[in-house]
């Protein structure tokens, strides 16, 4: 009898334990309101529900680091008319800029702009590097946010082929969900 109690018990206690551990696996839900060069603002919140929502976080001494790869991918949103469910934006990470005018920061990033033909988004206060991001500085990240609202894939530093292939089956999969 007592080792009846113990063993339910013991297995009350791993389902708690399981499903202390679901919660903690489940992904946040995230959010952020940025100024954009094409006017106003952006509220990542606003995609959710519509479409899915690639970031690429980037300083300006990182910004060419995935270029190749933000052209590829423009190219396969378009091509493939992922325009209505996929929507891309550069987040320019300007916490440091210290005293340098917003207008002039402004200008020096109006060629990319036009050059990648995707909003990017100004993060002057480090919004982005703070919890649930969390994203590194001095480095370029690439972040999936799904239809949901959660981050589903984040890959920080140069894209090589394993991790377009990597990146592209999770945007599959994101965009099929």
């Amino acid at each position: 009898m007592r080792l009846a109690r113990l063993a339910a018990i013991a297995t009350f206690l791993s389902l708690v334990g399981l499903a202390a551990h679901a919660q903690e696996a489940t992904p946040a839900i995230v959010d952020a309101t940025l100024d954009s060069m094409q006017g106003g603002q952006r509220s990542l919140a606003a995609e959710r529900g519509h479409r899915v929502v690639v970031l690429f976080y980037e300083d300006r001494d990182h910004v060419e680091d995935n270029s190749a790869f933000k052209g590829d991918l423009s190219r396969f949103v378009l091509d493939n008319h992922l325009d209505d469910r996929v929507v891309m934006y550069g987040v320019a990470n300007l916490a440091d800029v210290g005293m340098v005018p917003q207008t002039l920061v402004r200008q020096m990033i109006a060629p990319l702009v036009d050059r990648w033909g995707s909003d990017i988004l100004l993060d002057w206060d480090g919004v982005m590097r703070r919890a649930p991001f969390s994203f590194p500085t001095a480095a370029t990240t690439c972040a999936i946010i799904d239809r949901s609202g959660a981050i589903t894939y984040r890959y920080t530093g140069v894209i090589d082929e394993a991790q377009r292939r990597t990146f592209y089956r999770m945007l599959r999969a994101s965009i099929a969900h």
